[in-house]
């Protein structure tokens, strides 16, 4: 029987503190408030208290141990590691005001204030001068995002604190990172340090700048790390790139400078970029072939959120089908092609699994086909809709579950039920109403599940795939 605390093993002592900590944070605050309205001057305003919004996690995992840490050196190093492990770092935004009342419920109907100035950098500050007065809390992170820092100068504050996070596997950065880190910056995050300890997971999110932010002289500088042959992402498992850029967005150059080291990728995501093409991703797709399990390319085209990539900026349209079926270990696929193959689901040994999703506008061949004037090339689609089924049909004997969708331009087709989603208006004007004689209200939408994104699609309906054909002879609908 143990005679205190300090006896128990480690693996049972984090157990009891962990319980202790998720009961904490129940009990703790986990929204923050602030009021309706800011008074102003010379304004009958009534104000009420509302909800800011939620407490981060890693804030509340914080206040939930601030006792345990208190209690000994081994409490102390759990609690680090407990709280530390996940941080989330975002940039302040807001324009609150002090109330000179002490307490809400006695505020007059016009009260005074003071209007309250924060440094925007401020959560970036203080957690490069925590981790450089003491590097074992460093030691304890394991993911770590920065929203918010898109600067040059803000961008040297986060590869400061990323210098002193040695035991890092998980990184969210600002695109920006690629432009002002430097060479030895980059090279020390993917291995090339005293611990020889790579990241694992790296994503780089991307935003719209405002006009003054560009035209600042400080952020007119690209260092080029990429360039640079100690830049080496071969211990990188997962790589996710995600939004839109109007200064120096990430392109193909930038995914291939990648691609020449990044060998070992099992997670490839890539979505809502425009600067990015079928070029960038078959590089990577190429360099990753052994070991990738997940493909995800989602592009943005300047009309919108379109499947289909439209362009290659490089006019060579990398040929990616024989690729996908070349890539053993590849189980969930979601793409955007400029065209697909016929066969493409005529191999019954790929370990494809979950939900696949393929996007496109074309056939492949010597000539693309088009599907809206060419009789065979809806011909050979149907082989494909049926090679699908075919295929998920022998996965479901395996005892694996797939389930494949086709976007074609506006429809989505479902090879499992024999259905496709669309937006059936113009037909049903086009018939004066004869047709379709079946429908019913689909949950899908232009994105698929998610349905529609707030703008004039119109809700999507759904048909049996040969209530589609009738339709397609006679000329009601078309692709």
């Amino acid at each position: 029987m143990p005679a205190s605390i300090d006896d128990l093993p480690y693996e049972l002592l984090s157990v009891i503190l962990e319980e202790a900590a998720q009961l904490n944070i129940q009990k703790n605050a986990q929204y923050t408030y602030g009021l309706s309205q800011a008074p102003e001057p010379l304004q009958d305003v009534r104000m009420q208290r509302v909800v800011r919004g939620q407490v981060s996690p890693d804030t509340l995992k914080w206040n939930a141990v601030d006792a345990v840490r208190q209690v000994n050196r081994q409490c102390h190093q759990w609690a680090s590691e407990y709280a530390l492990s996940n941080l989330y770092i975002t940039r302040w935004r807001g324009s609150e005001r002090w109330m000179q009342s002490r307490t809400l419920h006695t505020l007059q109907t016009n009260p005074s204030s003071i209007a309250v100035y924060r440094d925007p950098y401020h959560s970036l500050r203080k957690t490069l001068q925590l981790f450089e007065s003491n590097p074992a809390l460093a030691w304890c992170v394991r993911r770590i995002s920065f929203v918010g820092y898109y600067g040059a100068e803000t961008n040297a504050m986060i590869f400061g604190i990323l210098r002193h996070c040695t035991k890092l596997e998980y990184v969210t950065l600002p695109w920006t990172a690629l432009r002002y880190g430097s060479s030895e910056d980059w090279s020390r995050l993917l291995g090339r340090n005293a611990n020889y300890h790579s990241i694992l997971s790296l994503e780089l999110l991307a935003v719209d700048l405002k006009q003054s932010q560009i035209a600042n002289a400080t952020n007119q500088i690209d260092n080029k790390p990429l360039r640079s042959p100690r830049v080496d992402f071969s211990g990188l498992k997962r790589l996710k790139i995600f939004g839109q850029s109007n200064f120096m967005p990430l392109t193909d150059d930038d995914l291939i400078a990648i691609s020449h080291t990044a060998v070992n990728l099992r997670t490839l995501h890539i979505t809502g970029t425009a600067s990015v093409t079928i070029d960038g991703i078959g590089a990577l797709a190429n360099s990753s072939d052994e070991t990738l399990e997940i493909l995800e390319h989602s592009p943005l085209t300047d009309n919108g959120f379109e499947h289909p990539d439209p362009t290659s900026l490089r006019g060579q349209k990398q040929h990616l089908c024989p690729k996908i079926l070349e890539c053993p270990r590849l189980k969930n696929l979601s793409l955007s092609l400029p065209s697909i193959c016929e066969d493409l689901f005529a191999e019954g040994s790929v370990n494809w699994s979950g939900e696949m999703q393929i996007r496109t506008v074309t056939m492949c061949g010597r000539h693309p086909i088009s599907l809206k004037t060419s009789e065979m090339a809806r011909i050979r689609f149907w082989r494909i809709l049926e090679q699908a089924r075919s295929l998920m049909s022998l996965r479901e004997k395996e005892g694996i579950e797939l389930d494949i969708e086709i976007f074609i331009n506006n429809w989505i087709f479902e090879p499992r039920r024999y259905r496709v989603h669309g937006n059936l208006d113009v037909a049903e004007a086009a018939s004066n109403g004869r047709w379709p004689s079946d429908k019913s209200w689909s949950s899908k939408g232009p994105y698929g599940q998610t349905g529609l994104y707030g703008k004039d699609e119109g809700p999507y309906e759904v048909v049996q795939e040969d209530v589609f054909k009738q339709g397609l002879s006679k000329h009601y609908v078309s692709f």
